[in-house]
């Protein structure tokens, strides 16, 4: 079951167009990392769906309906951007002040329950103005856990936190998303965290989907490969797979071959030239997740 899909999704702002025949689809349970650079469109998708911002163009459903009808907005949680509080009040005040504002049954036990689960119970009568970076982050998932939301749309909650803060905040969103059966749709630049939490990916760039593909689809394109230039590819290839039946292969446009698994270089190297086929070209690469995803967002990313 989708939780979260657009179709054709558009977005325009002074006759320049953000987002554009934006197709996205989001499943009940995944954790999904939202990747893009920097005005690719990701915090305008976000805002798109979580009711903030209306459509140009295109639809977005969410739980099956559009996501400002009542009984939907209710089900969303949303971090996007810097977390809107107040600096003069505590985080205890911040959180109160919206939960009356839900009507939500006891609020106070409610409150409590939220600054402890984000590790703020002991700081939760201080004042904002005074948190760090990584405590406004988490009075930030407080706020947008209130009211116990099915759906959690966060825009780059791990912007300038450093590493321990960032990994705090990823255990809190598994956590949510382990016990309390949240799906969440995660943007953010640190591709190293978000490797270690996210189910399924999108990829954005210039305002359209790239691609969807599942972690383990990601896993197994970012295997390390043995890179072979030969003569003839197609030969090589047929060789290749008869010799080594327990790798896979892949042919590429440009006629190398890739060989994923535990593969010798000398071996392969070996094989083709006993069957007469020149090798002009042999190495091992090794592929990050970075490396992975600056590919589709394209060569102007700065993450």
């Amino acid at each position: 079951m989708n939780v979260v899909e657009t179709y054709g999704l558009m977005k325009t702002f002074g006759g320049k167009t953000a987002v554009d025949h934006f197709d996205m689809h989001v499943s009940q349970g995944d954790i999904y990392g939202f990747v893009g650079r920097n005005g690719a469109g990701k915090t305008t998708v976000m805002r798109m769906l979580s009711g903030l911002a209306e459509p140009t163009g295109g639809e977005v459903r969410v739980f099956g309906t559009a996501p400002r009808e009542a009984g939907t907005a209710r089900r969303i949680g949303v971090l996007i951007e810097a977390p809107g509080l107040y600096g003069s009040m505590s985080a205890q005040d911040n959180l109160m002040l919206k939960a009356l504002a839900l009507g939500l049954v006891d609020p106070k036990a409610k409150v409590r329950d939220l600054l402890e689960f984000t590790g703020l119970g002991a700081v939760g009568k201080k004042k904002t103005k005074h948190f760090s970076m990584g405590m406004k982050q988490r009075l930030g998932l407080a706020l947008a856990l209130l009211g116990d939301p099915d759906l959690l749309l966060l825009d780059e909650p791990l912007n300038g936190l450093d590493p321990e803060g960032a990994r705090e905040i990823r255990q809190l969103i598994m956590q949510l998303n382990d016990q309390r059966g949240i799906t969440v749709v995660i943007s953010s630049h640190v591709l190293e965290q978000l490797g270690k939490m996210a189910t399924r990916y999108g990829v954005i760039r210039e305002g359209r989907m790239v691609r969807e593909i599942t972690a383990a689809e990601v896993d197994q394109e970012c295997s390390d490969f043995l890179q072979v230039e030969a003569a003839n590819p197609t030969l090589a290839f047929a060789v290749l797979q008869e010799r080594f039946p327990g790798l896979r292969f892949q042919s590429m446009p440009n006629g190398a071959i890739r060989a994923f698994g535990d593969v010798d270089a000398g071996t392969v190297g070996a094989a083709l030239n006993e069957q007469g086929i020149a090798v002009s070209g042999l190495y091992a690469h090794k592929r990050d997740l970075e490396e992975f995803f600056v590919e589709m967002m394209g060569a102007e990313y700065r993450g």
